[in-house]
């Protein structure tokens, strides 16, 4: 028989839970020195319980972990935690260009779940815009999760949605990772969250009566300064504030609690 010890059993259930790890985000999430790791996931990987991605990219790139259906079994048969909701990117190619914008966006994940943990609240869905449904092959309707109409057959897809929970109370929340200095870009996408809420379609999508909040993470605190700036100076946007949040990525590491802003500096409470 096969056993599988506490901290090959932890790191399983991470990548069941955020999709694709890195050492270093595993050694984040499990306290355990960088040697003992690798020697548990080479021996995760003999066993054909993971596999991983190795990044040619300029620049230090860590390999990227992921569940095989073996792994996901593993998981099925011994962790009540999951039920269906493992995340099995398998035979999915990954594009190199995505590599350091996935981590960044990995990075929000975990610490928005380390965040809620700490404060009790449930977090029934996370999706990302690489969880995908549907099927290329046969069917031709492979679309991302996060998918969000904007009337007239028009859509986008936020980077990552997810939904708290505290007794009978919902909140829906979307996510967005601006990597690099485009404003004009990230004010485009800001422009197609603000439709979403206006026309409420975000909140049909998940069955909440409320708005969504949505929150923007910049790679640059310079890039996420321009974009407040920019918010401030543009009037039709007054009756969005309160519902979009911005912080840098250093800070939502940092301190997650407390990294989320309104234009108006009005601090994110998370319910």
């Amino acid at each position: 028989m096969n056993l599988i010890n506490n901290i090959q059993a932890d790191i399983l259930e991470n990548l069941g839970r955020f999709a694709f790890l890195t050492v270093s985000q595993t050694k984040g999430l499990t306290g355990k020195s960088l040697g003992y790791l690798r020697e548990q996931l080479a021996n995760l990987s003999h066993r054909k319980y993971i596999q991983s991605y190795h990044i040619e990219r300029p620049g230090r790139a860590e390999n990227i972990y992921y569940l095989t259906m073996l792994g996901k079994d593993v998981l099925l048969h011994n962790e009540k935690a999951f039920a269906d909701d493992i995340k099995l990117p398998i035979g999915v190619p990954f594009i190199v260009r995505d590599y350091q914008h996935r981590k960044n966006f990995i990075d929000i994940h975990i610490a928005l779940y380390m965040q809620l943990q700490a404060l009790q609240i449930a977090l029934p869905i996370f999706l990302t815009y690489f969880d995908k449904q549907g099927n290329n092959r046969t069917a031709h309707n492979l679309e991302a999760k996060t998918k969000i109409s904007l009337g007239n057959d028009l859509f986008f897809i936020p980077d990552g949605i997810m939904v708290t929970e505290q007794g009978n109370n919902k909140t829906l929340y979307l996510l967005e990772m601006y990597n690099g200095k485009d404003t004009l870009r990230t004010l485009t996408q800001l422009a197609k969250h603000a439709k979403a809420v206006a026309l409420g379609t975000a909140s049909k999508k998940f069955d909440i009566k409320d708005n969504p909040f949505i929150l923007c993470v910049f790679e640059f605190e310079s890039s996420k300064t321009a974009v407040v700036k920019r918010l401030q100076e543009n009037k039709r946007f007054t009756a969005m504030r309160k519902f979009f949040f911005f912080a840098s990525l250093e800070q939502v590491q940092k301190d997650c609690a407390h990294a989320w802003k309104t234009i108006d500096e009005k601090e994110l409470v998370f319910k």
